[in-house]
């Protein structure tokens, strides 16, 4: 190449300047959040600063009801595998899903939120194994818990990435599954708080990306909810029958939960009656029936505000 053919090449930046924000196409909706770049400021340099898987140094003793009382014990690591069984259907889901996002920025977000779902695996993983929990032992406490009405709502879930429908797969990701964790990691976290803060900043720290991710979700869907009748009916029919599956899941499931609870919450009520369960409602003012019964209102409530939210 001769030096006259050189300068062609060149870019003239002052003349084609443009949003540095616009690296991608990305639409009508601002890939900057989704980035990797702001995932680095969001997760890395932020939420886990100075923590080892999760937990940050004197972040709380571990009540020794944990280790010792089998009934607590049991029913910690029954938890955490179920924690469990929602991670892996999403790092899984999610990595397969990638090839079939619509543009570059859709694909660079999803890159982020496979490396937040395999975090979140690994570190419930790595609490599990700190309490003596072999990985063989791990995936049958995730068998056990995984009722019919959880492996139905999870088939569903799967069958939409398989088919490779990513409008639906998102929905069924960002939207239902980690939507629908909003109001039980706040149960959750509020819960152990007593007897395992470390327990509690892990679920904190996954519900945070959690809910990063459901703002991409109401991002995307939003999108295909505004290209006409058949895209949104087709969202409205999935929500649906979504909506139906979680509802079957929280009653067999949650609502069994808060039974071992209430036995545990009653032998260590001393120490655990002041922990506001709810905002505004202490742990010892709110018996089983009730607590069942306000957590399956706000996962409705956040449904329905969040079907509002993306034009469904």
């Amino acid at each position: 190449m001769n030096d006259m053919t050189a300068p062609a090449l060149a870019i003239d930046t002052a003349a084609t300047a443009i949003d540095p924000q616009q690296k991608f196409c990305a639409d009508d909706w601002d890939a900057s959040r989704f980035d990797v770049q702001h995932w680095l400021g969001r997760a890395a340099w932020r939420t886990l600063k100075d923590t080892n898987y999760g937990i940050s140094p004197g972040v709380g003793v571990t009540h020794r009801a944990v280790h010792e009382d089998k009934l607590v014990n049991q029913i910690y690591k029954l938890d955490i595998a179920t924690f469990l069984t929602a991670e892996r259907i999403s790092y899984t889901g999610i990595a397969k899903l990638m090839q079939h996002a619509p543009d570059e920025a859709s694909q660079i977000f999803l890159a982020t939120q496979v490396v937040d779902e395999s975090r979140h695996y690994e570190v419930f993983c790595q609490r599990l194994a700190q309490f003596g929990v072999s990985p063989e032992q791990r995936d049958q406490l995730m068998e056990d818990m995984t009722t019919k009405e959880l492996r139905a709502f999870y088939d569903l879930i799967c069958e939409q990435v398989d088919k490779g429908d990513f409008a639906a797969a998102m929905m069924a990701h960002n939207i239902v599954l980690e939507g629908m964790a909003y109001p039980v990691y706040r149960y959750e976290s509020a819960y152990w708080s007593v007897f395992d803060p470390s327990l509690t900043q892990l679920i904190r720290g996954a519900f945070a990306d959690e809910v990063h991710h459901v703002r991409f979700g109401e991002a995307i869907i939003s999108r295909y909810t505004r290209l006409g009748d058949e895209s949104r009916n087709r969202m409205i029919k999935l929500a649906h029958e979504f909506h139906q599956l979680m509802t079957a899941v929280f009653e067999s499931s949650i609502a069994h939960y808060i039974h071992l609870y209430q036995l545990v919450t009653d032998q260590y009520m001393d120490e655990v009656g002041d922990i506001e369960i709810f905002q505004g409602r202490k742990m010892r003012d709110v018996s089983e029936k009730d607590q069942a019964y306000i957590l399956m209102e706000q996962i409705q409530q956040e449904h329905a505000t969040r079907m509002q939210r993306i034009g469904l």
